[in-house]
């Protein structure tokens, strides 16, 4: 029995980035193309996911998110940018999309974000778990979840701090929830992005706008990679936590707002302040309530249930069943995890493909014995292509092969289930006859 897969609107006027787009798409998810704000009004209704470019011939493509977040308040919405737009992308993400990205763009990259904004909207952001210890935790987040002091998420890479901050969110009672990635924001613009500047504050600031946090009033702003916001506006952060007031850039007006800040970080913010490159009293501000994620390794009984869980979001990605042996589950069970939470949901997402929706130990011996690989013979980690030559090249043609009749002749889907560009695939098959 096949199953839906989700609906991705490609809105991009230029026809030859459109199917580039698509080619890199189709595999996980049905495609459709408009090439301006008009067509694109006409598909709002049918789409999971749109990915807006910003410049079209009849508009702005900012005018299509609050329409389709209207529709679809789940709709995952990636704003594709060109240099020197970046403020444009930075108030798509105030109106309520998910991410940009800058061309050129990278179409692994792309793929990847749309994997995790549809599972994330296809899911229902509960936790999953089975551990004691997740279990202590989730009690502590009930407890906090209803009183408006800020909250610090610690935990590794991938341990799903996002999912815990969204979680409190949904128990909260509070309205909307609005995440900022600290890491991913230009310095200069940090101070706009999260309280808003007035007109002619700056070069280029050519009228007035909100920041994150008037425009999640009442709501709940999430600071993911606290550690790495600028030291000098790590002052105002403290301030707004203290009294609830703010300023806007280039303002003097002092205003309100009644947010809920929840801070998470992979970095030891004990250590940042104690070397300088963080706040002390910003840090007990945020810390008045710290939540530690344990790492996936330190919860091995989490592993089924995550993965019976994620096989099912991973089955309307894919728009066909999932099926994992018993054998693979004890091989998951047995690995180190890394990368946690978001290295098993790779593994599973990569072996689902080469198994051809049949997750077997085969697929999960390879996955997972490859980074020791990787690691014993010195070579790079993101390189693919890492065992004996002889082996190597055998391997790689065998692998190549699965890989093109898993995403029936799709060079792109093939190139990205097995974690390697497009133009590295075309020269490994140039180089193996295939």
């Amino acid at each position: 029995m096949e199953l839906e897969k989700p609906n991705i609107l490609i809105v991009e006027d230029n026809k030859k980035l459109a199917r580039l787009f698509q080619e890199a798409l189709e595999e996980k998810f049905n495609t459709m193309i408009a090439h301006s704000i008009s067509d694109a009004r006409r598909h709002l209704k049918w789409a999971q996911g749109v990915l807006l470019d910003l410049q079209l011939p009849d508009g702005e493509g900012i005018s299509l998110i609050e329409p389709s977040k209207a529709i679809n308040p789940d709709c995952a919405i990636l704003v594709v940018t060109a240099y020197g737009t970046v403020q444009k992308a930075i108030e798509s993400i105030r109106l309520g999309a998910s991410d940009f990205l800058e061309k050129p763009v990278d179409l692994d990259l792309l793929v990847e974000k749309f994997d995790q904004l549809i599972v994330s909207s296809l899911s229902s952001n509960d936790l999953v778990y089975s551990s004691e210890s997740m279990d202590q935790l989730v009690q502590m987040a009930k407890k906090v979840a209803k009183t408006p002091f800020p909250v610090l998420i610690n935990g590794e890479t991938g341990s799903g701090k996002d999912v815990l901050a969204k979680y409190i969110h949904r128990l909260s009672g509070r309205k909307s929830f609005i995440a900022l990635n600290c890491a991913s924001i230009p310095s200069e613009l940090a101070d706009s992005i999260l309280f808003g500047h007035i007109k002619g504050s700056f070069t280029g600031a050519h009228e007035s706008r909100k920041g994150m946090v008037a425009v999640a009033d009442g709501g709940t702003l999430f600071l993911d990679e606290i550690g790495d916001l600028p030291k000098d506006l790590q002052p105002k952060l403290l301030r707004f936590l203290d009294s609830g007031t703010f300023i806007s850039l280039g303002s003097s007006k002092e205003e309100k707002s009644n947010v809920r800040i929840i801070a998470a970080t992979n970095k030891d913010l004990k250590i940042m302040v104690s070397e300088g490159n963080f706040r002390e009293d910003l840090y007990f501000r945020l810390a008045t309530f710290p939540l530690e994620l344990p790492p996936l390794r330190e919860r091995i009984e989490d592993i089924e249930k995550l993965t019976e869980h994620h096989i099912k979001a991973l089955e309307k990605i894919l728009g066909h069943p999932v099926e994992i042996d018993k054998t693979a589950v004890k091989l998951l069970k047995a690995y180190h995890f890394p990368g946690n939470v978001r290295e098993l949901f790779n593994i599973l997402d990569r072996a689902a493909v080469l198994g051809r929706g049949k997750i077997s130990s085969e697929e999960i011996k390879f996955l997972t014995l490859r980074p020791k690989i990787e690691k014993a013979t010195g070579k790079d980690e993101s390189d693919f292509w890492s065992e004996s030559k002889a082996e190597a090249q055998r391997r790689e043609k065998e692998m190549i092969l699965e890989a093109l009749a898993a995403s029936g002749g799709n060079k792109a889907a093939a190139a990205r289930s097995l974690k390697v560009s497009y133009k590295t695939l075309l020269n490994k098959m140039k180089r193996l006859g295939i």
